[in-house]
């Protein structure tokens, strides 16, 4: 036994004594040497460095200096420090454990292959001065801690717990990101971002994420918060960037939790708006779910200036709320068309339900196609109303040569109006009012028309309508009943001296003469449908005409006109050399009983011009319809006829030659 122990004491001394002199040598000018060496022979592994340093006050702390490792003569890893603190209380687990690595400039082009190293756990990764560079990401000067890491089979290894990146310039699938920041954590993939902070396009980036990933449902990405400050976005190439992103994310089916985004004083142009000195704020907003799938979000806008098409709206304000299958636009005001708009309400899928409408002082030329706008418009809602509808000083102009009109100083007041239900546009419910200083409807002037109206239950009652012409005046009330069958509806009009330039220029009756006409009107039916209106027209029309004058026409040039329906276009010296030349017509007499419609014979006379019309037809049998015009002036005859869906034209001229 005493030898065994003499042995056993033997080969302890010798074990401290190597550890002694080891020690020793590495304190000494052999220590880099001695490690090289020691790895080169015992592992597949060779090592560089120009030197390597070791002290006892820090028993587990190496530090190498510009050191290169390769496996098997391949390059592995070069840097230009690396100080590593092994763990002592996991010195005899399986492979290597160490407290912290800190590497100190280190470029990688691709990831290590870490199948080549032993096994290896680090409480602490530190890599200073980072540059690296994939396909989708580069990054130079970076510094990058993480916690836990572990060389496994994976690219780049993996971890949990925090970690830290800063770099002054990253880029990331083609854009580049400065003064980049994250500090964040990782656990079981889950990513807490702490926080995130960058610079693109000029502007700020600062906030807080989370990003859960599941093998068995879409990834999930919360943004608890999120500030973009001073957004530049201008160019079309980053344009066609940020959309290539939302592709991808719409492809990648990822779900999106917002909970608060701020756009702050940034300036967007887009190919249809621009948004100058935007503030935006977003809350609660679910991706990739619809505006109408929204629980409780809530957006809030307002800017210098945002330009849409033709338009800019200075000083827009909005603040809305999106549920499910509704949208409250709590407040939306905006300075617009040298006036001021402000309303509040609520829309579905299908209805549009405004509480209060204010608008003032605008000017508004519209665009050529504005019928087609309000069609769509309509089409989008099957019921519309507004509780308070108040429109002052407004004026609209339409510039369509075919039909121009102008309307200034127009006024609109509306209580409790209900404009659209089921599909069906009326006044179903409320009070309008409605006038102006003037009004111009191709080219024929009023002064200061008037409207009135009002509906309980769908009983729709014109009280008035007044349109006071220079010398005459037109008046017109009625009825249609809404909810009953049919929708029956009554109209009475009596007009005084209204200028005759209103039949060719609002009925578009081939007809260019001036002077004044007394008109009367009553008529009955039911407005449902077109059917039920051709077999329940019934009324009376009846005018009286005097001072008739053709306007700078001759009568034959009045017979071309009928005979093309082209009005002719004399020159400016035949125009001032033509008088305007008196005419008499015959009362006008209309009547119809139950959709069969008659035009009693009305004659014409003019220097020679004579001609007749009559008519019949039967607005419930397309078959039965005919007009008929006939005029001769001189040795020139004129007859043409209307039918059902052709016309039929007969012209001679002296020679006797049919035309």
């Amino acid at each position: 036994m005493r030898v065994v122990g003499k042995i056993f004491g033997t080969l302890i001394i010798l074990m401290l004594l190597s550890i002694t002199i080891i020690l020793t040598l590495l304190h000494t000018q052999y220590a880099t040497k001695l490690v090289i060496n020691t790895i080169d022979a015992t592992t597949d592994y060779q090592l560089k460095a120009s030197n390597i340093s070791y002290h006892i006050s820090d028993p587990w702390h190496i530090q190498l200096e510009q050191p290169q490792i390769m496996y098997q003569q391949q390059p592995l890893l070069s840097a230009n420090n690396i100080q590593l603190w092994l763990t002592p209380t996991k010195l005899l687990n399986t492979g290597w454990s160490f407290d912290s690595i800190l590497i100190d400039t280190i470029t990688l082009n691709q990831p290590l292959d870490l199948a080549t190293l032993p096994a290896l756990h680090v409480q602490r990764l530190a890599l200073n001065n980072l540059t690296l560079h994939t396909p989708k990401i580069s990054i130079e000067q970076a510094r990058l801690q993480i916690d836990n890491w572990q060389s496994r089979s994976q690219s780049w290894g993996i971890f949990s717990g925090d970690f830290q990146l800063s770099a002054p310039n990253m880029r990331w699938q083609g854009t580049t990101l400065k003064d980049v920041l994250i500090d964040g954590d990782y656990q079981d993939q889950n990513w807490k971002l702490y926080g995130l902070s960058f610079e693109w396009q000029h502007a700020t980036f600062s906030g807080q994420a989370e990003y859960k990933q599941s093998a068995t449902q879409p990834d999930l990405l919360t943004l608890h918060q999120l500030t973009v400050t001073g957004l530049q976005l201008q160019d079309q190439n980053q344009l066609t960037m940020l959309y290539s992103y939302i592709d991808q994310v719409k492809a990648s089916e990822l779900s999106i939790d917002i909970k608060r985004i701020d756009v702050l004083e940034s300036n967007i142009e887009m190919p249809n708006y621009t948004l100058n000195n935007i503030n935006l704020s977003v809350q609660n907003w679910q991706w990739p779910a619809t505006h109408w799938q929204q629980h409780e979000a809530q957006v809030s806008l307002n800017a210098g200036s945002i330009q849409w098409l033709n338009t800019v709206f200075e000083e827009p304000l909005v603040n809305s709320t999106f549920s499910p299958q509704q949208i409250t636009v709590n407040g939306l005001s905006t300075k617009v068309l040298e006036g001021y708009v402000q309303l509040d309400g609520a829309l579905t899928p299908d209805v549009l339900a405004l509480n209060q409408v204010t608008v003032n002082g605008i000017k508004w030329v519209l665009p050529n196609n504005w019928p087609t706008h309000l069609r769509t418009l309509n089409s989008l809602y099957s019921d519309i109303s507004i509780t308070q509808l108040d429109i002052g000083y407004a004026q609209l102009t339409d510039t369509n040569p075919a039909s121009p009109f102008q309307i200034a100083g127009l006024n609109i007041n509306g209580e409790d109006l209900i404009l659209k239900r089921h599909g069906q546009v009326g006044l179903w419910q409320g009070t309008l009012t409605s006038n102006s200083g003037a009004a111009s409807v191709n080219k024929v002037s009023m002064i200061g028309p008037y409207i009135a109206m009002n509906s309980q239950a769908g009983n729709w009652q014109l009280k008035q309508l007044t349109l006071p012409f220079k010398d005459g005046l037109l008046e017109a009330s009625g009825n249609v009943n809404l909810n009953r069958s049919g929708q029956p509806w009554k109209l009475s009009l009596q007009g005084d001296n209204i200028p005759a330039t209103t039949l060719s220029q609002w009925l578009a009756i081939p007809f260019p003469v001036t002077g004044a006409m007394d008109v009367t009107f009553n008529g009955t039916g039911l407005a449902q449908h077109q059917t039920s209106l051709a077999y329940s027209f019934t009324g009376d029309l009846n005018a009286t005409f005097r001072q008739l004058q053709l306007r700078k026409l001759t009568p034959q040039q009045l017979l071309q006109y009928w005979g093309t329906s082209q009005q002719p276009q004399p020159t400016s010296n035949q125009s001032q050399n033509i008088d305007s030349l008196s005419l008499s017509l015959s009362p006008l007499s209309i009547s119809a009983d139950r959709g069969r419609v008659a035009i009693n014979k009305i004659e014409l006379r003019s220097k020679g011009l004579e001609a007749n019309l009559k008519g019949k037809w039967d607005l419930a049998d397309t078959t039965k319809q005919t007009i008929e015009l006939q005029a001769k002036q001189g040795c020139q005859q004129l007859t043409r006829s209307w039918g059902t869906d052709q016309q039929l034209l007969s012209a001679s001229a002296c020679e006797g030659n049919s035309i």
